[in-house]
């Protein structure tokens, strides 16, 4: 397994953070409970999604987060997903990055996946700030501010992720020309992230000439295209049309999802899959998985 990518700590960090001895740790990395690399000189490191994921098998208690970069107050507490959403929206508004962050670490603490994270914390708490901005309760800036925190905060979740397999599936999203919100997409890299994938959001409103180059390129699994604001409906569906076929010609899969694909939109687009949330991203992600192990080839455009 490759660790590189992550931040990394030594054993007497790891055993600070989670109040055990020392020596503990070592025997766990020496008996396999917890996976590790060396250094060059010889000494061990823990990666923090290694760290995290044998808090959660173990039901261990985070003593010191701060050890290991974390919000200082982070830990499983028996707090519920709704009640999350309200402070998450809370923290939002307050700008408050830091209470941000120490929200999402709870959730993902508690065993939440990205996709539960994203669905039933984050989408709704920026559903509710945004009702509120259009009836003049906060203002333009709180909730710009709000998209920037969440941005930093979906990075520093990124780092709990496990690196992907280099034999891994591929999937890149994106946003198309006159849809600027990238958080959508940045939830869906985690996701997939998550469930092993090798993913990459390659950013928002970019002309579907570029889109088309990239599945040329990179050749991935899936593209899947977040639509939370359709500016032209008569180019969209034209770009739909394009991506499409091409899609079909490379035996890629074309997801799609948003709230702007509404029901005089949607009819017209053409996609192997639509999802009205990231969890429904992930569970396609996580059948196309099973198809390719099955039949040995590409997914193409079957549908789930």
């Amino acid at each position: 397994m490759n660790l590189k990518q992550h931040n990394t700590f030594s054993p007497r960090q790891t055993a600070r953070a989670i109040g055990v001895s020392e020596a503990s740790i070592k025997r766990w990395c020496d008996n396999g409970k917890l996976s590790y690399e060396k250094t060059v000189g010889g000494h061990r490191r823990l990666s923090l999604p290694v760290i995290l994921g044998f808090i959660q098998d173990q039901g261990i208690k985070l003593r010191q987060p701060e050890v290991l970069d974390l919000p200082a107050a982070v830990g499983p507490g028996a707090r519920t997903l709704e009640q999350a959403c309200d402070l998450y929206e809370q923290a939002l508004e307050q700008g408050d990055q830091a209470r941000s962050l120490q929200i999402a670490f709870d959730m993902r603490l508690a065993g939440h996946s990205m996709a539960v994270i994203a669905d039933k914390v984050v989408a709704p708490a920026f559903h509710a700030l945004g009702e509120r901005w259009q009836h003049g309760d906060v203002e333009v800036y709180q909730e710009r501010h709000g998209v920037e925190i969440t941005r930093r905060v979906l990075l520093r979740l990124k780092d709990t992720l496990v690196p992907p397999e280099p034999d891994a599936p591929s999937a890149i999203g994106a946003t198309l020309s006159g849809d600027p919100y990238c958080l959508p997409g940045l939830m869906g890299e985690l996701v997939l992230l998550e469930l092993g994938w090798q993913a990459k959001f390659l950013g928002s409103q970019l002309p579907h000439t570029t889109l088309e180059k990239a599945v040329h390129d990179l050749n991935p699994s899936v593209l899947w295209l977040s639509v939370s604001s359709v500016g032209d409906p008569e180019a969209f569906v034209e770009a739909n049309a394009r991506l499409y076929a091409l899609c079909l010609e490379h035996q890629c899969a074309l997801v799609v999802g948003g709230s702007a694909l509404t029901d005089q939109v949607r009819p017209r687009i053409k996609y192997a899959s639509f999802g009205d949330s990231l969890q429904h991203l992930g569970a396609f992600a996580q059948g196309l998985s099973v198809y390719t192990r099955q039949n040995g080839h590409g997914f193409g455009q079957a549908q789930f």
